[in-house]
Parts: structure tokens; C-alpha cells; sequence
């Protein structure tokens, strides 16, 4: 995975986590052009993803989690799941398991420690 990618799996979250479900386009986001792709994901991991991102953006980072979860356990493959997983445990303030949700995305897209970087200070990309 590129530098480029890893910027575009956090353009694409940013996006997620700032935009009303209404509005939100999920047909042609592609977060990697690879094996990472939302179109690779199974139509019930990546409905359990887009309704945690829903739950994320109102506030409701209980549910967010419940939903990012089963991202995990219906597409462990994919890092979104886990790093979903992270910000909603993150937000929690459950720092042990959301680092071990980022570890887990990390291993999935090496240097995921970029998304991390971003994230830190107030949710914004810079």
C-alpha cells in the first residue's frame, strides 16, 4: 500500500465521519483501489460499516461500535472494520482496545499509523 492510498483511506473517512447520511455517496467509494476496496466487501459487512459510520456521525459511539464490530467479525480482512473500531472505542475512552483495534488495522495496511497521526488533535485532516 502506497503513501497515496493510506491518504485516500483517510480522505475517505474524513468524509464518512463529516457527511449526513442523506448525503452520503457509498456506491463509488473506493478507499484503496485494491483488495481494501468497498466493492471487495461483503454486502452485509459493508451495511454494518455505513450504518456505523451513520452512528459515529451522530454522536451514538455505543452503537458505532456494536455496528464497526460486526464489520470485524462478518470482514476481519478489512482494516475499515478495525479502524472503525478504534474511533469508536477511542471516543469511548477505552484506550486499550481501541490501540488494539489500530494494531489490528495496522497489520492489515501497513503504515495505517498515518490515519492515527491525522485523527489526533480534534478528528480533522490536515
Amino acid at each position: 500500500m502506497t503513501v497515496r492510498h493510506l491518504l485516500a483511506l483517510v480522505l475517505v473517512l474524513g468524509v464518512a465521519v463529516s457527511c449526513r447520511p442523506d448525503d452520503q455517496r457509498t456506491d463509488e467509494l473506493d478507499v484503496t483501489g485494491g483488495a481494501q476496496a468497498r466493492e471487495n466487501m461483503p454486502p452485509g459487512a459493508l451495511a454494518q460499516l455505513d450504518s456505523g459510520s451513520a452512528a459515529f456521525r451522530n454522536d451514538d459511539f455505543e452503537a458505532a461500535l456494536v455496528h464497526y464490530t460486526r464489520v470485524t467479525e462478518q470482514a476481519p480482512e478489512f482494516a475499515t472494520g478495525w479502524f472503525g473500531v478504534y474511533m469508536a472505542q477511542n471516543e469511548l475512552g477505552n484506550a486499550d482496545a481501541a490501540a488494539a483495534a489500530l494494531e489490528r488495522a495496522q497489520s492489515l495496511v501497513p503504515g495505517a499509523t498515518l490515519i492515527h497521526d491525522s485523527l489526533q488533535g480534534g478528528g480533522s485532516i490536515p
